[in-house]
């Protein structure tokens, strides 16, 4: 899923649409669920079991919705003295139904949607700009290119996500960027017949070097 930063009106709309219905789903779930003092198990009314029917068909878009507006939807948790073990990070999204069990406020993941939804609704303006600016498109198509040899990777059963952000990874997308963008502005320069007289101009400016050099 692209960054919140990369998309256009329709999707940062979308986005925010699927959250705030995410978030009303949460609520009535919570609503109609409790459990007892002391008790791991949560009992639900039959509005809660639809409603988890409905955040678990949407629990893996929602969190890459999440995750795409710069929120990792985390939080420490740090086990009680008397229980003891390790502090972990909890995801409370990918853990939505077991945060009874660490004795987490249903509200923090409340607090984690509101937050991306107030970063897509902020974005609104500069999505506007990107839909109707042509820049971006061709942006789109550079980073789509860079893109090729990942998509090819995730064919083959590898993690598309692990090899680009992996520092080879990087470096090479890096690489394919901006051979393609060179590739693009030599391409437009051609069409301007302006190919010519740059590649005069370089040659003249790599002969003054040289001659430079000798004198020196």
């Amino acid at each position: 899923m692209k960054y919140y930063t990369k998309i256009l009106v329709p999707e940062n709309n979308r986005r925010i649409a699927k959250l705030h219905e995410f978030r009303n789903i949460v609520i009535n779930y919570f609503n109609n669920s409790h459990s007892e003092f002391l008790d791991d198990v949560i009992t639900e009314k039959n509005e809660a079991q639809q409603s988890r029917i409905q955040i678990n068909r949407n629990m893996d878009e929602i969190h890459d919705i999440i995750l795409s507006s710069g929120i990792n939807p985390s939080i420490q948790y740090t086990p009680p003295p008397a229980v003891g073990g390790y502090i972990k990070n909890i995801d409370l999204i990918k853990n939505i139904f077991y945060i009874n069990s660490f004795d987490i406020d249903p509200n923090f993941i409340l607090d984690f949607i509101d937050r991306s939804i107030g970063i897509y609704e902020s974005n609104y303006t500069s999505a506007l700009i990107r839909t109707f600016n042509p820049i971006f498109y061709i942006g789109l198509v550079f980073d789509y290119i860079s893109e090729l040899p990942f998509i090819a990777i995730s064919k083959f059963g590898f993690s598309r996500q692990k090899a680009e952000a992996s520092p080879v990874g990087k470096f090479i997308k890096g690489i394919l960027y901006l051979i393609t963008v060179i590739a693009a502005l030599l391409t437009i320069l051609q069409l301007l017949d302006f190919l010519e007289p740059v590649k005069v101009f370089i040659h003249e400016i790599i002969g003054s070097n040289k001659t430079l050099e000798r004198n020196i």
